[in-house]
């Protein structure tokens, strides 16, 4: 009988120290820009979860939906809906994904004791007031210059290019980045639109100009009707189809998509370095000094499939430094 009482009080013990733990446990709040189906946001989950998982920390995540909504009044109701779920969440931290939610959220918190954490920011931090005393975080800067280079190793030939955007506020920013970028190649052309008509008949037009396209954003592209943006596969798939010079890109899951080649940025390494930098207030440290980072290093990737049906041959060198991408 003593025994059975025993282990009774033993498991009470435990039962109240998790209760403790729990009560005691800290809390983050993820709020996406996009939406949870995009692959970047899959890809920066998944590395901010990997970090941030078995430390004791409840995560709750927010998704603004704001790629495939683009106007301004979707934007504002999505900013409202993400500081409701701050107030009703209670994070200890919050980490913000994109260049729409540090913009219409995070901005606002500036000068306020709850930390935030940026990651996938393509816009200077200056235009959002940061670093702030409670804001740090992580840039993304695209790796145009080494993707062309993968292009030439691939496509000696290729002399003068046309880079090719939406009309996104991450396609503003990334254009004006790389208007500042020596490319060591010929643009002849940095072409953006909302409409996919417009970015056929593109498409179709640059075929004789360029030596090869840059298929870098395409993912508020809409149709006829003017307000719905369109399948991102749709649109890449209809590209390549129509495309019959070598193409690249800055994205990882347009490569993976079917796009030739890139050297890109990693949603899961941004997800993880915000995350790590997050782990790092919670135990103690402010973010004020902690300095905001840029990751340099680039992950090249060709896309097997579309370099046989282009006919180029994959040379050893690049073989032997890029992970070889096969569809299925």
């Amino acid at each position: 009988m003593k025994k059975i009482i025993l282990i009774a009080i033993i498991a009470l013990g435990f039962l109240f120290l998790n209760l403790g733990c729990a009560k005691n446990s800290k809390k983050a709040l993820l709020i996406f820009s996009y939406h949870s189906d995009y692959a970047w946001v899959q890809e920066e989950e998944r590395g901010a979860e990997d970090i941030l998982r078995n430390k004791g920390i409840a995560i709750a995540t927010f998704y603004m939906d704001t790629k495939r909504n683009t106007n301004r009044d979707w934007a504002e109701k999505a900013a409202d809906n993400a500081v409701k779920k701050i107030e009703d969440f209670k994070p200890d931290i919050v980490i913000v994904f994109d260049d729409n939610a540090c913009d219409l959220v995070a901005k606002k918190y500036i000068g306020e004791k709850l930390p935030f954490v940026f990651c996938g920011m393509n816009g200077e931090p200056e235009n959002y007031g940061f670093p702030a005393e409670n804001i740090t975080g992580v840039l993304e800067r695209e790796l145009y210059g080494e993707s062309i280079e993968l292009l030439k190793k691939l496509v000696p030939k290729v002399k003068k290019v046309a880079m090719l955007f939406d009309e996104s506020n991450t396609s503003k920013k990334a254009i004006s980045q790389l208007k500042n970028t020596d490319l060591h190649v010929e643009v002849s052309e940095i072409f953006s639109t909302n409409d996919f008509n417009e970015w056929k008949a593109k498409v179709r037009e640059l075929q004789t100009s360029v030596d090869a396209l840059g298929v870098i954003a395409y993912h508020t592209l809409k149709d006829k009707d003017g307000k719905t943006s369109l399948p991102m596969k749709a649109v890449l798939n209809w590209t390549l189809e129509n495309s019959k010079i070598p193409d690249f890109t800055i994205n990882d899951f347009t490569v993976k998509d079917g796009v030739l080649c890139g050297v890109v940025q990693s949603g899961y390494q941004q997800g993880k370095a915000a995350a790590e930098i997050a782990l790092r207030i919670l135990n103690g440290e402010s973010p004020a000094d902690i300095p905001i980072i840029a990751p340099q290093e680039g992950i090249t990737l060709v896309n097997k499939r579309r370099a046989d049906d282009l006919k180029i041959q994959i040379p050893e060198e690049v073989s032997q430094s890029a992970t070889l991408i096969y569809p299925k």
